[in-house]
């Protein structure tokens, strides 16, 4: 059984309040005549370097459902170009900072269909149903950082405005995206580290192998490099109202897709359930896209929380990590990093990747080169 976020934990009914709706419609200054105009009044269009304010809501209110759809053969690259900041109660520093594609779980930047209990991509269209709650004011600001307009950019913002305030101890929603670049015996990578009292809800990743597999020793290539996805041995690490410093993890896992409730490098791709599921796993390029949320019961922290995720077994292995942490905390927060530059967000690698999956091919084409040239030369010596 899952919890109910908005009645067990933030005590929100149905009944507290009136469900409203702003949206893209209405919102182009400028509209061509005739039916071309009224089909371009429903959305709007992304120009490139300049903040655009969707929704500032006046509370109390709880966002219940965010919708966004883009027609990505016009857009390309836009799901990683446009960023999200979603601000609560005029705070300085947003409490959400992600891509628009990574809040929504896309797969390495582009919309692979899957059905989770609090976001989505189902048929065309983004969807998050995370309860957002806000005392005084809330506001999502989408930022185009790409070169060019993102056109035909349809969104619904669903609340409920409030009848009565707040709780003080009310958790509010947060989300934060980072890449890590990881060496052989880097550090963990870093999923979610905050202050404060809260809970994690859970995490999507995208994980892109590294490095060099196929080394000498061919013992080596099953364990630890995993045929390329030897990433996938590290495991999960939590402290919770510890210190990272000077403490073991109050939890510590076996493996990353035992995290994701996968077994084996996942045995089907694509497999997706509301909690958890691969969206790509794929030996030729070594990239791995995966989530968890802990609807079930989410992990509770009073203090402070650190979660990190071994890239390899004992961090042994090269691999970029992009991961989107989901989770809720009383305010203040500590100030999130800024997300790097739209052009260093991007996923690439596959092209290497499968590259570097393609040497063995090479190996065997060059071993069965060189034995039948021998048995050519064997022949000769024969006839003559």
């Amino acid at each position: 059984m899952f919890l109910n976020l908005s009645k067990d934990v933030l005590g929100i009914d149905p009944h507290d309040g009136v469900t409203q709706q702003v949206t893209s419609f209405g919102r182009r200054e400028k509209l061509l005549p005739g039916v071309a105009g009224q089909g371009m009044e429903k959305c709007v269009d992304l120009a490139p370097g300049k903040p655009f304010e969707a929704a500032d809501l006046e509370g109390p209110g709880l966002i219940t459902r965010i919708w966004i759809t883009l027609p990505g053969p016009l857009n390309l690259g836009a799901l990683r170009n446009i960023t999200v900041k979603m601000y609560w109660d005029d705070e300085e520093s947003p409490s959400v900072v992600a891509p628009l594609g990574d809040l929504f779980g896309a797969t390495f930047g582009h919309p692979r269909e899957f059905e989770s209990a609090y976001v989505s991509i189902f048929s065309g269209a983004f969807l998050s149903f995370f309860p957002m709650p806000f005392a005084s004011r809330a506001r999502i600001v989408f930022e185009n950082e790409g070169p060019l307009s993102v056109r035909l950019f349809f969104f619904q913002v669903t609340w409920l405005k409030l009848r009565h305030a707040l709780r003080p101890d009310t958790p509010y929603f947060h989300c934060h995206w980072r890449r890590t670049d990881a060496g052989r015996g880097d550090p963990p990578c870093p999923i979610l580290e905050a202050g404060g009292r809260g809970f994690y809800l859970g995490c999507h990743v995208d994980m892109q192998g590294k490095g060099f597999p196929w080394g000498p020793n061919p013992f080596h290539w099953f364990l630890p490099e995993g045929f390329g996805m030897g990433m996938l041995e590290g495991w999960e690490r939590m402290w919770i109202d510890r210190d990272p410093e000077s403490s073991e993890p109050d939890v510590h896992g076996t493996g990353g897709e035992d995290y994701f409730n996968g077994a084996w490098y996942f045995t089907r791709v694509p497999s997706t359930s509301l909690t958890h599921g691969v969206t790509r796993r794929s030996n030729f390029t070594r990239q791995v896209s995966c989530y968890r949320l802990h609807a079930e019961m989410p992990v509770a922290f009073e203090e402070r929380i650190k979660v990190t995720i071994d890239h390899g077994l004992n961090n042994a292995l090269p691999a970029r990590y992009d991961s989107t942490a989901y989770w809720y905390q009383c305010e203040p927060h500590a100030p999130m990093p800024e997300l790097p530059p739209a052009r260093s967000r991007r996923a690439d690698g596959a092209a290497k990747g499968f590259l570097t999956m393609s040497v063995p091919a090479l190996y065997a084409g060059m071993t069965f080169a060189a034995g039948r040239a021998a048995l050519k030369r064997w022949g000769r010596r024969d006839r003559a």
